[in-house]
C-alpha cells in the first residue's frame, strides 16, 4: 500500500503487509527478539526497499521566494551572474514571443498566470491593427532593412514615411503600401497578413495588447498584458456572413467592423480568445465603434492589434535605458509568453548563478542518490 506524505510530498511505502511478520513500533523495538530468522530478514528487506522508493521520489523543488520590481531584481542578481536570461530565453521566445515547452515552462516553479522578470529590455515601436490579408503584395513597395529584418523593424521604417500607411512583413521581407491591397476572403494558405497604424488614442501604459475599455457606452483604449484575462468580440469580415450563430450572443447587424458579431461567454487570455473567434467562423474586432456598445457589458475587450517591440540584450541597448521597456515571461499551462511589463511592478525573479546552481546540484544529487540506491539494491538482495 502507497500513500503521499504531505510534509515535503514524499512517496512512502506502507510495508506491514510484506511478509506475515507483527507490526512494529518503537515502542515494541524489544520484541524484534521474538521474530523468526525468516520474518527479521523480510523485515530488513522491506525497510531497505522503503529507503530506496523514497532517494528515488524526492523532489528537487525551486526557491519561489524572490520577488521583486525590475530594478531591485536587478541589482540583487548583479553579483550572481545578473538576471535569468541565457538559461531561459529560447529564440524562439525572441521571435515568437511565445514558446510551447512543457519541461522549460515547470522547471521556473511558476503558477499559472504568474511572471518572471529576465534580462532584456525592449525597444518600443508603434501599436499596429491587423487590417486583412494580401495574395500578392506590389513588388514596387518592398523595403530592404538595414538592420535585423523584423515586423517592428518594418513597421518603424514604414510608418517613418507618412504616406505609407499599411505593412506587411512577409518571408522576411518588408512591403510598405500607400495603398489596401486586402481581400475579403483570407481561406487557404499562402495570404500575407497586413497591419496599419491604430488610429485610436492609447492610454500610456505600453502593454502589449490592446484592449477597448467600455464604461456606461463610452469606449476608450487602454493597453494591457495579452496573458491578461479578458472578454472579446467576434465578427465576420467577408462579404456574406459565415459566423455561427451558436455563440453565447450573437447579433445580425452590418457595421463598420464587420457583418455579425457576437460575444463569447467568459474571460480568457488574448490567444485563447482568437481561437474561440475562429470556431464561430469570425475574427476579433481590430476597434469597436460607439454603435454596438448597447449590446455590451461594462469590461475591456481585446482587439486585435498590439505593440511591436524588439527585445534587446545588454550589449544591444542603442538608447538610455529609461527610454526602454522592461519584459517579462508569463506562464500560461506549457505556455510561456515574453510581453512588455511596468518595471515597478513586483515580479518572481531568478538570478543565473541560482539556476546554474540548481543544475549543478541537481547532478551532484542525481549521481549521490543512484550510488546510495545502488548500495542498498545490494544489501536488499544480498540479506
Amino acid at each position: 500500500m502507497w500513500y503521499f506524505n504531505t510534509v515535503g510530498h514524499i512517496l512512502v511505502a506502507d510495508v506491514s503487509h510484506i511478509g506475515n511478520f507483527p507490526s512494529v513500533n518503537t515502542n515494541e523495538i524489544g520484541m524484534l527478539s521474538y521474530l523468526s530468522s525468516t520474518d527479521f530478514t523480510l523485515l530488513l528487506r522491506a525497510i531497505t526497499l522503503q529507503a530506496i522508493i523514497i532517494t528515488l521520489v524526492i523532489p528537487i523543488s525551486a526557491n519561489n521566494s524572490s520577488h521583486g520590481t525590475f530594478y531591485f531584481a536587478s541589482k540583487t542578481c548583479s553579483q550572481h551572474g545578473e538576471l535569468a536570461y541565457k538559461y531561459i530565453v529560447t529564440t524562439t521566445l525572441l521571435t515568437d514571443y511565445k514558446v510551447n515547452d512543457c519541461s522549460l515552462a515547470n522547471s521556473l516553479g511558476l503558477n499559472d498566470g504568474e511572471s518572471l522578470w529576465i534580462h532584456l529590455q525592449a525597444e518600443l515601436g508603434n501599436y499596429i491593427t491587423y487590417h486583412g490579408c494580401a495574395k500578392s503584395l506590389p513588388k514596387d513597395f518592398t523595403l530592404n532593412l538595414t538592420a535585423k529584418p523584423s515586423l517592428f523593424q518594418c513597421t518603424k521604417e514604414c510608418l517613418a514615411r507618412g504616406s505609407m500607411n499599411y505593412v506587411s512583413f512577409h518571408n522576411a521581407q518588408c512591403y510598405c503600401m500607400a495603398d489596401d491591397h486586402t481581400v475579403l476572403d483570407c481561406s487557404g494558405s499562402g495570404h500575407a497578413a497586413v497591419y496599419r497604424k491604430f488610429q485610436s488614442d492609447v492610454e500610456e501604459i505600453k502593454h502589449r495588447c490592446i484592449v477597448a475599455k467600455l464604461n456606461n457606452r463610452q469606449f476608450g483604449y487602454t493597453s494591457t498584458k495579452c496573458s491578461d484575462k479578458h472578454s472579446v468580440v467576434c465578427v465576420d469580415h467577408s462579404a456574406q456572413s459565415k459566423l455561427q450563430r451558436n455563440c453565447t450572443k450573437y447579433y445580425h447587424t452590418s457595421s463598420e467592423i464587420g457583418r455579425d458579431f457576437c460575444v463569447p461567454i467568459g474571460t480568457h487570455i488574448k490567444d485563447e480568445m482568437k481561437e474561440k473567434c475562429s470556431k464561430y467562423n469570425g475574427k476579433l474586432t481590430p476597434h469597436i465603434y460607439q454603435g454596438i456598445s448597447h449590446h455590451l457589458d461594462d469590461g475591456l475587450y481585446f482587439q486585435d492589434s498590439f505593440l511591436t517591440f524588439d527585445p534587446q540584450t545588454p550589449g544591444e541597448y542603442s538608447m538610455p535605458e529609461t527610454f526602454l521597456a522592461c519584459l517579462s515571461i508569463t506562464k500560461q499551462g506549457c505556455t510561456l509568453i515574453l510581453e512588455t511589463d511596468n518595471c515597478d511592478k513586483v515580479n518572481r525573479y531568478l538570478c543565473n548563478a541560482d539556476i546554474r546552481n540548481k543544475q549543478t546540484g541537481a547532478a551532484t544529487r542525481m549521481v549521490s542518490n543512484t550510488l546510495y540506491c545502488i548500495m542498498l539494491c545490494y544489501l536488499y538482495f544480498a540479506i
